[in-house]
C-alpha cells in the first residue's frame, strides 16, 4: 500500500462513491479522499432502470425489484491487487437531498461498508458526506476498523531492489471528520481531524529487511490535524473527459493532539484530462508526497499500487519523499468497450535533492467493459510491467 493513510479513508471513499455513482451526471460531486481503493459498482434498480442507457449488463434487478427504495444503493465491489490478492467489499448507501432550496447541490449520503481480501485482510466502517449551502460547505466523517496484512520491504531504493520482506499485521480503529468551504469558484479549503491507534506486529520468525527500523512492533496513537485544499474543474468525477483536479493535503501529528510522535506530511496530486477525437480521453497525473519528523515506517511515502504506478507492488519502495508521473490514453471504439495504454515513471528518496538516480519505469495496457453508459462506470482489467515484472489489477473504475 502507498501508506496506511490511504486505507484510513477506504470506508468513507467507498460509501461516497456508492452514492455519487447513483446521482445524475449533472450533480455528481468529486471524491474528496485521495485513495487507492476499488471503486463501486452500483446495483440500484432505480438507477439501473431509469432509461435504456442506464442499465447494467446482465442485471435483472430492474425487472423484479421495483419495490426497492430509490434512494438506497447496494454495491458489491470485486478487486484484485498484488498486495492483497482478490477481494470483495459490500457497501450500502442511502442518499438524500439536504439542500432543497438549491437543486444544483450534490446529494448527501450515509452508508456502511465491509471488505475481505484473499490474504485475510478485512475492514469495516460507516460514515457520511454532506453537501450544504449550495455546495459551498462539504462535511465528511466516519469511523472504521481495519485488520490488514502486507509485506514490508524496508526503507529506501536498496531495500526495494533487494526484495527481502517481512509480513506485517496491523489493526487500526479510526475516526475521521473534515469540513471544507468554497473560498473561490472550484476551490475548496478547510480542516479535518483523524483520530485512532495503529498496532503493528511483524512475523517473529523472519529476519528484518534492509534498512528496517530496529523495532517495527509498534502501538501508536496517530491523531492528526488535516489541512485540505482542492481545485476541481472536471466535467465528471467518475469518468472525466476534460478539466483539472488538483488536490493538496497536509497532515500534522503532534503530542498536543494526543499523538505518540511528532511528524508531518504533504501530498500534491494533479490530474488533467483532454478529450480526443469523438469520445477518447488523454489523461495525465503527477503525484508527490513528502514526510518529515519522527514519521513511523508505515506512514512514510511509498510508491506503486493501482494509482501510482501500476506494475509495482505498492509499498515495496518507500522513503521520506516520492513522486510518480504518468499518462494514459483511453480509446473507446465501441459503446461498451474501452481500451487503455499507459506509461509512467517515479522514484522514492530520502529527500528531493536525491532524486533522478534510481528511476522506476512502468508501462501497460488494459480493457474496460462499461457497466453503466449513463454514469460511465467501468469494469477494469489492467496489466502493468515494472522493474520486477508484471502485475495485474481488477477493479471497478479508473486508476485516476
Amino acid at each position: 500500500m502507498r501508506s496506511i493513510s490511504n486505507l484510513l479513508y477506504a470506508s468513507l471513499s467507498l460509501i461516497s462513491l456508492v452514492a455519487t455513482a447513483s446521482e445524475p451526471a449533472s450533480v455528481r460531486e468529486d471524491d474528496t479522499f485521495d485513495l487507492n481503493v476499488p471503486d463501486a459498482a452500483v446495483i440500484s434498480p432505480e438507477a439501473a432502470s431509469a432509461d435504456e442507457n442506464a442499465g447494467f449488463a446482465g442485471n435483472p434487478a430492474g425487472d423484479w425489484m421495483s419495490w426497492w427504495p430509490k434512494d438506497l444503493v447496494l454495491a458489491p465491489i470485486p478487486s484484485r491487487s498484488p498486495e492483497f490478492g482478490w477481494g470483495l467489499a459490500v457497501a450500502a448507501g442511502y442518499f438524500m437531498d439536504l439542500d432543497k432550496d438549491n437543486p444544483d447541490t450534490p446529494n448527501s449520503s450515509v452508508g456502511i461498508v465491509g471488505k475481505y481480501t484473499e490474504n485475510k485482510s478485512w475492514a469495516a466502517g460507516l460514515g457520511g458526506k454532506f453537501n450544504l449551502l449550495n455546495d459551498n460547505v462539504r462535511i465528511r466523517g466516519g469511523v472504521a476498523y481495519m485488520d490488514i496484512n502486507y509485506k514490508f520491504y524496508g526503507i529506501g531504493n536498496g531495500a526495494g531492489d533487494e526484495g527481502q520482506s517481512v509480513d506485517i499485521a496491523q489493526q487500526a480503529p479510526l475516526a475521521y471528520v473534515s469540513g471544507t468551504y468554497q473560498i473561490f469558484p472550484n476551490l475548496y479549503a478547510g480542516l479535518g481531524f483523524l483520530g485512532g491507534t495503529v498496532e503493528t506486529a511483524a512475523d517473529p520468525g523472519v529476519a528484518l529487511p534492509p534498512d528496517a527500523p530496529a523495532d517495527i512492533n509498534l502501538d501508536l496513537n496517530v491523531n492528526a490535524l488535516e489541512i485540505p485544499l482542492q481545485y476541481d474543474t472536471r466535467d465528471d468525477d467518475i469518468y472525466p473527459r476534460s478539466g483539472w483536479l488538483v488536490d493538496v493535503r497536509g497532515f500534522i501529528q503532534r503530542e498536543a493532539l494526543g499523538t505518540d510522535f511528532d511528524s508531518e506530511s504533504v501530498s500534491i496530486a494533479a490530474n488533467h484530462y483532454r478529450s480526443m477525437r469523438k469520445r477518447d480521453v488523454l489523461a495525465f497525473r503527477a503525484y508527490t508526497r513528502a514526510t518529515g519528523g519522527d514519521t513511523p515506517f508505515f506512514l512514510l511515502s511509498s510508491f506503486g499500487g493501482r494509482t501510482d504506478l501500476r506494475g509495482y507492488e505498492s509499498g515495496r519502495y518507500r522513503d521520506n519523499v516520492m513522486y510518480a508521473v504518468q499518462t494514459e490514453y483511453r480509446w473507446q471504439p465501441l459503446d461498451r468497450w474501452i481500451f487503455t495504454g499507459f506509461v509512467g515513471v517515479g522514484e522514492v528518496a530520502e529527500d528531493y535533492g536525491s532524486f533522478f538516480d534510481n528511476f522506476l519505469p512502468a508501462a501497460g495496457a488494459g480493457a474496460r467493459f462499461v457497466l453503466s453508459p449513463r454514469h460511465q462506470l467501468n469494469l477494469a482489467l489492467d496489466v502493468g510491467v515494472g522493474k520486477h515484472g508484471a502485475e495485474f489489477y481488477f477493479a471497478i473504475g479508473e486508476a485516476f
